[in-house]
């Protein structure tokens, strides 16, 4: 009996001790899982911040792309633009410098024209006091060579006829206007001696008509002028061509 109560007992205490220790066990496992959960949850804290801040972050970045790309893109737009008003401004510069250069060339060749009509009346003067003598009232008025004579030495009486000395002056006319082919004259007195005047250049020293023009004066003198030019048509009409062929 004694026997059986103490074994009992013995089998009591060990099962207490034994439930002690497995309780014990199981509040440090208890422990453990709430230590584990709680480092769980500081982690998936942190996690949760750093993906809010990579969120962001990348918010961010996509924005600065967006506005990036944008400018990337005004930025071609503009550059386009202005090669195109580049492009069109150089064409204008072409443009200008072209016509600059047809103008140019259009005024050198005026002032060609203009040099070689004054070489010409050089020309024209130098013969006309060869042929007149230095005694010869000869000058030089707008381009034109003039030379002055009287009617009383180139006309008779009437002053409708030429003289024997008159008909010797305009010989020495009809050489100088032979010499200078694409000169004229110009034949400036009183209405009643320039068709004779006329006539005896042409009958007598083949200078043909259409080289000779007749200005009539009421300017009462005593003086006949005999004008020897360029023929302003036909040299008009040069330059004018001139100006044609480089348009």
């Amino acid at each position: 009996m004694k026997k059986n109560t103490l074994s009992t007992l013995l089998l009591l205490c060990f099962t207490i001790v034994s439930f002690a220790q497995k309780k014990s066990d199981l509040i440090a496992q208890i422990q453990t899982l709430k230590d584990s959960i709680s480092q769980t949850n500081i982690a998936l804290a942190e996690a949760n911040k750093v993906a809010k801040v990579s969120v962001a972050e990348a918010d961010l970045y996509k924005n600065q792309a967006t506005e990036l790309q944008n400018a990337n893109k005004s930025l071609l737009t503009n550059l386009k633009n202005f090669t195109q008003v580049s492009s069109q401004n150089s064409k204008n510069m072409a443009r200008t410098l072209e016509a600059l250069k047809a103008k140019e060339s259009q005024l050198s060749i005026i002032e060609d024209s203009f040099s070689k009509n004054d070489s010409t009346a050089i020309v024209i003067l130098t013969n006309a006091k060869q042929s007149l003598g230095e005694n010869a009232k000869i000058a030089v008025t707008n381009g034109e060579v003039v030379i002055t004579e009287t009617e009383q030495n180139i006309l008779d009486a009437s002053k409708t006829k030429v003289s024997a000395t008159g008909e010797a002056f305009l010989e020495k006319i009809s050489k100088i206007l032979e010499l200078n082919i694409d000169s004229k004259l110009t034949i400036t007195s009183t209405s009643s001696s320039l068709s004779a005047l006329q006539n005896s250049l042409v009958s007598k020293f083949n200078v043909v008509t259409e080289r000779i023009s007749l200005e009539s004066t009421t300017q009462n003198n005593n003086t006949v002028l005999f004008k020897i030019h360029t023929d302003y048509a036909n040299f008009y009409l040069r330059v004018r061509e001139h100006m044609k062929s480089i348009n």
